[in-house]
């Protein structure tokens, strides 16, 4: 029985563009086929929920046992905010995983030019086949980021960890790491990205003020 109480949106059907990509391995690296049971499932932003009658499939991405990315309506709602609302001009993106972001930047009349820092030389042949777009700059974030002399938005998804105080910090130091280097660029982390913008709107806003703020996100 559905909380009346709650915002949800209903999702009786789920395919995205990783339900098409084969299935296989590469090394420890692995796109697979998991089950997700009917039940009422929170967003990752802004207090939203949403209702799944029937089972649905996922395509995972995973590295031995650990588990990167899956293409759950969580991550793909959150992951459409920021790559079809939020980029713009020249896209840095920090990860490949299912290269699920790409999907909305190539949809997004905003965005001009995408370039992909991953680690894993395995992705560049078990997922960049089937949704390159841009540039792949295969090496570590932190070591290839310096190197761009500009952007206008930054995009990262590899902090392993989920709604945790720990990853939370570790998300602030890469803030201020892309700061350092490229001071006018957005910084954009789907995971994140609600408490991201707590801080934005709370050096302008009066905290008596802040409740409003997390009502206009979820209903917007």
């Amino acid at each position: 029985m559905l909380d009346q109480n709650l915002r949800y949106h209903i999702i009786e059907r789920w395919q995205t563009p990783a339900s098409a990509y084969p299935r296989a391995e590469l090394g420890e690296w692995s796109i697979s086929t998991r089950s997700q049971e009917p039940g009422i499932y929170k967003m990752q932003t802004y207090g939203s929920f949403y209702y799944q009658p029937n089972p649905i499939q996922l395509t995972v991405l995973k590295e031995g046992d650990l588990v990167w990315f899956t293409d759950e309506p969580r991550q793909m709602y959150a992951l459409a905010d920021i790559g079809l609302f939020r980029a713009f001009g020249k896209v840095i993106v920090g990860g490949l995983g299912l290269g699920l972001i790409h999907h909305f930047l190539r949809s997004n009349p905003m965005v001009s030019q995408v370039i992909t820092i991953e680690r894993a030389e395995k992705l560049r042949e078990l997922v960049w086949p089937y949704m390159a777009y841009g540039e792949l700059v295969i090496g570590d974030f932190y070591d290839v980021l310096p190197e761009i002399s500009d952007a206008d938005t930054i995009i990262t998804d590899f902090i392993f960890g989920y709604q945790g105080e720990e990853t939370w910090a570790e998300i602030k130091t890469q803030r201020d790491f892309i700061g350092k280097y490229l001071p006018n660029a957005q910084f954009l982390e789907h995971g994140y990205q609600h408490r991201l913008d707590a801080e934005d709107v709370q050096k302008v806003v009066p905290d008596s003020a802040l409740g409003l703020f997390d009502q206009v996100k979820i209903v917007r």
